[in-house]
């Protein structure tokens, strides 16, 4: 292992310099990953760093702050807010979008921002940060509306960028996509250099860079194997869990799909959460495709669906027959029953 800043200095074969060191290889995979994005705000290059946190502070925190702007509502938004919130720091949250978690089913979100205005987190959506200002050992940020917030840190959660720039590879011919490195459906950027991860732009997920791992090692193998991103899960480990997969209702319209959709409130229907917990929650949505009598979507909302949603996610990538999930015999009592109860109401 070398510590260093890499740097791509030739091709055919690769090479690689970090520091004095030049590598030779046949095959480079870049795993770069991604950086937090700096939200074009007023004053925000200009105030202390110790006041300014990413994902990376907020996960390494000795002490918890009074109180904490959140600019975002995506995952990192919604888990790290809640974080703060649940240990005692005052959050205020901005989302420029009209909910949280914008892109997936508003019912979904529905459910989230209920949660949140339960546990006393400050949302603030359709708005977005227009400035911010130090206030004695604070930040003042003023928001699109005329409000202002005061607060003892800003942390950013407004998307990720992939870090394929400062390499060198435009000088050997990669063609970069913004900061990305687009890579084909084997993973590969060019003959011998490979993507994983954040820095292809896509999905970008832990578990969707261990994929793409999984696939580039195979290649390099030989194997030829092709990466196929059909139905990969998006959680949200907030409490309780947020989980989706697929399309959802409002997509699967938009594509021409026949859609049929059911909802279930899993507490009402199954043992498994009154054994959980003394006070359950839990919602799980399906999306089906009445034509073709497949799923095409699902999310969930309440404990553990960031493993019971994996149900669905299976089904949704081998098109498995609503009929053949009907006839599945789940173990009593888990929160997986819920599909049965789901399937049914689909009708399909």
């Amino acid at each position: 292992m070398l510590r260093g800043a890499a740097r791509v200095t030739g091709r055919d074969p690769w090479r690689v310099a970090v520091g004095e060191t030049e590598l030779i290889a046949d095959h480079v995979v870049v795993a770069t990953g991604s950086a937090a994005v700096r939200p074009p705000v007023e004053g925000l290059d200009g105030l202390d760093p110790a006041r300014v946190w990413t994902n990376r502070e907020a996960t390494t925190l000795t002490a918890i702050p009074d109180s904490a702007l959140v600019i975002g509502g995506g995952a990192v938004g919604v888990e790290l807010g809640q974080f703060l919130n649940r240990m005692g720091a005052d959050v205020t949250l901005v989302q420029r979008g009209p909910r949280l978690l914008a892109r997936e089913d508003p019912r979904l979100c529905a459910l989230l921002g209920r949660r949140f205005a339960a546990d006393g987190v400050d949302v603030r959506v359709g708005t977005q940060v227009v400035s911010t200002a130090h206030d004695g050992p604070g930040v003042l940020s003023t928001l699109d509306d005329g409000a202002r917030v005061r607060t003892d840190v800003v942390l950013l959660a407004s998307g990720r960028r992939p870090c394929a720039d400062g390499l060198g590879l435009q000088d050997w011919g990669v063609a970069l996509e913004g900061a990305a490195l687009p890579v084909d459906e084997w993973c590969r950027a060019a003959p011998g250099l490979w993507g994983v991860g954040d820095v292809t732009g896509r999905a970008m997920f832990t578990h969707v860079a261990k994929y793409q791992g999984r696939v580039v090692a195979d290649n390099i193998l030989g194997l030829g194997r092709i990466a196929d991103y059909t139905a990969v899960p998006r959680v949200v480990f907030s409490d309780p869990e947020v989980a989706a997969v697929g399309l959802t209702e409002r997509q699967a319209r938009d594509r021409g799909i026949d859609v049929v959709a059911a909802e279930v409130d899993v507490p009402a229907v199954l043992a498994r959460p009154w054994t959980y917990t003394t006070d359950p929650e839990g919602t799980l949505g399906l999306v089906a495709d009445r034509d073709l009598g497949v799923l095409v979507g699902a999310w969930a909302f309440g404990p553990l669906v960031s493993e019971w949603i994996h149900t669905a996610a299976l089904a949704i990538r081998t098109r498995v027959p609503i009929r053949v999930l009907l006839d599945s015999i789940p173990q009593f009592p888990t929160f997986n029953e819920a599909y049965l109860v789901a399937l049914e109401e689909l009708g399909v």
